[in-house]
C-alpha cells in the first residue's frame, strides 16, 4: 500500500458515520463489511499483526465501490480508494481466482474472443438449450449458485452492436465531430442503446466515428489486477488519441467514470488530453447542443435511478434530470425514492454476491412501485439490467430504459 493511502488511512477517526451511508451494513450489520471496520483490518494488515488470508480476502470483496461512504465522510476518507488498493494488494499477495483471470486475460483482451463468446451464449438461449437447462433444474444442483448466476444472464445478441453497425455518415458541416466508445454492455447486450444514440445524434447534425476499441479495464481493476486494467486502458487511448474529435461520447456510468481516471494510470499528456474529452451522453445533449425535443402528448410517467458512477461526475445528477424534462409532454418526469441508492449491481458484484445484491436491489424496486412510473430510465447498462432482473424476480413488466432511448422515440 502506497504512501498516500497511508495518508488516507490515518484521516479515519472511527466516527462511524459510514454506517448509515453503507447499502451493505443495512443489509448485514457487519461491522467488517463497512468502511471503517476495513480500515481497522488494513492497518492490521500494514502493520504485520494480520496476514492475507480467505476471509480477508471475502471481507473486501464484499463492497460495491458505490462511493456512498466516501461522499459523506466529514474527514474526507477516500474508503473507495483504499479498498481499491487493498484488493491490488491481495492479488498480489494470492493471486487472482482462476476463473477471473482467464476473463481479465484470455477474453477482455481480444475481441474476437469476446465476441465469439457472446455468440456461442447467443446460440445457447435462442437454440432452446437455456430454456431446457432451466426448465430441467439441473443448473440449480451445480455448485456456486451457478443457477441463480445464470438467471443474471440478459439475453445476448448474435452480432455485436460494432460488428453490425451500419454506415457512419460524413456530414459536410457538423456542428461537431465526436468519437463513440460503446462500452462491452452496449455492444452485446443493449445495441438499442447504441442504435438511439446514432440515431439522436445524426438527427441532430453531430458527425459519430466508432473507432477499435476494448472493454474500458474496471472489472479487471475493481478486482486488483492493474496489469491488465493498464493494458486495456492502454489500447483505448492508442486507439482514440490521434482522433480529431471534439468529445468521447459515452453511455455508460461506469466506462465514463474509468476514462475519467485513465490519468491515475498514465500520467502522461494523451491520458489527460482524452479525459479533457470525455462526455456523458446526458450532460452533451443538455450542456453542448443544448437539445430541444418536441414530443408528443403521451403522458407516460417515467422514473429515474442514480448510476453511482455517473452522479459524482460533472452534471452527473442534473443533466439526466434536465434531459428528462425536456421530454415532456411524451415523458412525464417523477422523482422516486432512495433514486441515488445503489442498485447492487457494482459490475459483476451481482454474480460474486447474488442473495446480498438482490437484497440491496429490493429497496430500488419498492421506490419504483411507489412512483408508480410506467418506465425506469437510467444512463447505466449495467444498472439497467441489474434493474430488469431484479423487477422480473417480483413477477413485474416495468420497462428500464436508458435515457437516450426515450429521446430517440422522441425524434421522428
Amino acid at each position: 500500500m502506497g504512501d498516500n493511502c497511508k495518508d488516507i488511512l490515518n484521516k479515519c477517526s472511527r466516527c462511524g458515520g459510514c454506517q448509515a451511508h453503507c447499502p451493505l451494513y443495512s443489509e448485514t450489520g457487519r461491522e467488517s463489511f463497512v468502511a471503517r471496520g476495513k480500515i481497522e483490518l488494513l492497518e492490521n494488515l500494514q502493520s504485520g499483526n494480520l496476514d492475507w488470508n480467505d476471509s480477508l480476502a471475502e471481507i473486501f470483496s464484499t463492497c460495491l465501490l458505490c462511493g456512498s461512504c466516501t461522499e459523506n465522510c466529514p474527514n474526507g476518507v477516500r474508503a473507495d480508494k483504499l479498498i481499491m488498493s487493498a484488493r491490488k494488494d491481495l492479488v498480489t499477495a494470492r493471486g487472482l481466482p482462476i476463473i477471473k483471470r482467464n476473463i481479465f486475460q484470455h477474453l477482455l483482451k481480444y475481441n474476437g474472443r469476446l465476441n465469439k463468446a457472446g455468440r456461442l451464449l447467443s446460440v445457447y438461449q435462442k437454440s432452446g438449450l437455456q430454456k431446457l437447462m432451466r426448465a430441467s433444474g439441473i443448473l440449480n444442483m451445480l455448485p456456486l449458485d451457478l443457477g441463480k448466476k445464470e438467471s443474471l444472464l440478459p439475453q445476448i445478441v448474435s452480432k455485436s452492436f460494432r460488428e453490425n453497425l451500419p454506415g457512419l455518415n460524413k456530414l459536410s458541416n457538423p456542428r461537431f465531430k465526436v468519437a463513440y466508445f460503446t462500452g462491452c454492455v452496449t455492444n452485446l447486450v443493449k445495441p438499442q442503446v447504441g442504435y438511439s444514440l446514432l440515431k439522436v445524434l445524426g438527427a441532430n447534425n453531430v458527425e459519430v466515428v466508432i473507432p477499435e476499441q476494448f472493454c474500458c479495464g474496471i472489472p479487471a481493476i475493481a478486482s486488483g489486477d492493474i496489469e491488465t486494467g493498464r493494458f486495456l486502458a492502454e489500447e483505448n487511448i492508442k486507439q482514440f488519441v490521434n482522433l480529431e474529435v471534439d468529445y468521447v461520447i459515452m453511455d455508460c456510468a461506469t466506462c465514463l467514470s474509468t476514462w475519467l481516471k485513465y490519468p491515475e494510470l498514465f500520467a502522461n499528456k494523451e491520458a489527460f488530453d482524452l479525459a479533457k474529452k470525455v462526455i456523458d451522453i446526458n450532460r452533451f445533449l443538455v450542456e453542448i447542443l443544448d437539445i430541444k425535443i418536441f414530443s408528443k402528448e403521451l403522458g407516460i410517467k417515467v422514473t429515474y435511478h442514480d448510476p453511482c458512477h455517473l452522479k459524482r461526475t460533472p452534471s452527473g445528477r442534473s443533466s439526466p434530470r434536465e434531459l428528462l424534462k425536456r421530454l415532456s409532454p411524451s415523458y412525464e418526469f417523477e422523482e422516486m425514492e432512495v433514486s441515488d441508492r445503489c442498485c447492487g449491481s457494482a459490475g459483476s458484484f451481482n454474480l460474486t454476491h447474488y442473495d446480498l445484491s438482490q437484497n440491496v436491489a429490493q429497496h430500488k424496486v419498492k421506490a419504483i412501485l411507489k412512483s408508480q412510473a410506467n418506465v425506469v430510465a437510467s444512463s447505466c447498462p449495467s444498472c439497467i439490467m441489474q434493474l430488469e432482473h431484479s423487477l422480473k424476480k417480483k413477477n413485474l413488466d416495468t420497462p428500464v430504459k436508458h435515457t437516450i432511448e426515450l429521446v430517440a422515440d422522441c425524434h421522428q
